[in-house]
């Protein structure tokens, strides 16, 4: 079996999330994947930031969306760390053979189609999953690259994902059960024919215990996203699986 370990905003257990220092780390530590966030600036240009609030020096936080690129990429963030501009990203992610699962956060529809655009122009639309909690989000990916790989996010168990997935055309599930107490419970093998069945690539988002990252492993899940590509190294090995 052969497992991919996607880095949550890179190895964030050990360095500033969404940083290049923190992407550059993850691959050290064996990830093939890196999860990055991306929200649009006010001149609308990708932002590879997770939250909504950013935290500015002597000043209030301010809401990512209000403030141009330039202004966002001068604001230090902690270690001495900055925003990495989009094509840096993208530049590493082709010099490390690094692919991208992109979370798409409350971006809009020209933001969203650079990043498409930006990463098909780069050659690295095929090793990229662009994905979100966001049924609409997914939808407008296919629309602008049929081809592309997608996915739906969700937390509540209770529904009924793979209906959902149909319905915007998403290739992937994202199980966002890290807050779950046995989230591998919830892996049922009727849930799991049912999810191979319809040809969904499955990520468990993100997780931080080896021991259930273990379960994972034996489960089958074929990428496996944490803040600690190190721990899931082990765990996949310990197993006597592949990366």
């Amino acid at each position: 079996m052969r497992h991919t370990i996607v880095a949550h905003r890179g190895a964030s257990s050990y360095a500033t999330d969404n940083t290049l220092t923190s992407f550059r780390l993850a691959h050290t530590q064996g990830a093939r994947m890196i999860e990055l966030d991306i929200r649009p600036s006010a001149d609308g240009h990708p932002v590879v930031f997770h939250d909504a609030l950013i935290a500015i020096p002597g000043e209030c936080d301010a809401r990512v969306e209000r403030l141009p690129l330039a202004r966002l990429l001068s604001i230090p963030l902690a270690g001495d760390e900055r925003i990495p501009r989009w094509e840096e990203v993208i530049a590493l992610c082709q010099s490390l053979d690094l692919g991208i699962y992109v979370e798409l956060k409350d971006t809009t529809p020209a933001v969203t189609a650079t990043v498409v655009n930006t990463l098909r122009d780069a050659k690295l639309l095929d090793q990229s999953v662009l994905f979100g909690p966001r049924p609409d989000h997914v939808f407008y990916v296919r629309e602008l690259a049929p081809g592309a790989q997608t996915a739906f996010s969700y937390r509540n168990a209770s529904i009924d994902p793979i209906l959902i997935a149909r319905a915007c055309n998403a290739t992937g599930l994202n199980l966002a059960w890290e807050d779950y107490p046995d989230p591998c419970a919830l892996i049922t093998p009727a849930w799991l024919a049912r999810a191979r069945g319809a040809g969904l690539r499955i990520m468990s988002w993100h997780e931080e215990r080896e021991s259930v990252m273990r379960q994972l492993v034996a489960l089958g899940i074929e990428d496996l996203c944490t803040n600690d590509p190190a721990m899931t190294r082990r765990a996949i090995e310990a197993a006597g699986h592949t990366l």
